[in-house]
């Protein structure tokens, strides 16, 4: 009598769950080493080894580094965008209150310490790398400004604007809102007592009145 030969597990494709899962954890490897040790230092077979694939697999699904980058910059985004448009009642708020909202969440994200670290690392690199530092322009940021260009448009707070003043506006919004909390952090001078609510109250109240004066003058 031969001893039952135990089932092996089936050789194949895997599902595209699993296919899917793999390659998200692919890229949240790579944007933390990204984030932490910067492009120039980070190689394929650092991620390869974080996400316990081969460089093959990577190579398979990027042709070089600064695709496989942009790919993990690109699923940040799109889980940011989406955590925008799921704000609860958002549609149902007023302009002002639905900008609060929106600032909130997106400066809560921008303040977070591996952020910083991201955005330091973005500028050091820009130099280095022009055109990886525009295309990730183009995947982030400008997206980003989209989505509250499109706020804007949706919520009649853009009335009376030319289209391209509409997203001169909303970049102008997300300078107002980022630029000073962010640079603060980025040299380690940011205030232990800094309020964020205040400073988002602030800004959308300053943003509303200059498009309010825009709009009737």
């Amino acid at each position: 009598m031969t001893a039952e030969t135990p089932n092996k597990p089936k050789v194949g494709r895997p599902k595209a769950g699993t296919e899917t899962e793999r390659n998200d954890n692919l890229l949240d490897q790579a944007l933390a080493l990204f984030m932490r040790e910067g492009y120039a230092n980070t190689s394929i077979a650092k991620v390869a080894a974080a996400a316990g694939v081969s460089t093959r697999t990577i190579y398979e699904r990027y042709k070089n580094k600064a695709e496989l980058m942009l790919a993990s910059v690109e699923r940040l985004v799109e889980s940011d965008i989406s955590q925008l448009q799921s704000i609860e009642n958002l549609a149902q708020m007023s302009c002002r209150d639905g900008l609060i909202a929106l600032g909130e969440n997106m400066l809560a994200k921008v303040m977070q310490p591996d952020m910083i670290s991201f955005y330091r690392m973005g500028v050091a690199e820009a130099l280095h790398f022009p055109e990886l530092s525009e295309r990730m322009e183009t995947t982030g940021p400008k997206r980003i400004q989209n989505v509250i260009a499109d706020y804007l448009r949706r919520h009649g707070a853009a009335n009376g604007l030319p289209a391209h003043d509409v997203e001169r506006a909303a970049a102008l919004f997300l300078e107002m809102l980022f630029a000073e909390p962010r640079n603060k952090a980025l040299f380690g001078c940011l205030e232990a007592d800094w309020d964020a609510r205040a400073h988002v109250l602030f800004v959308v109240q300053v943003f509303l009145d200059g498009v309010t004066a825009r709009r009737l003058s």
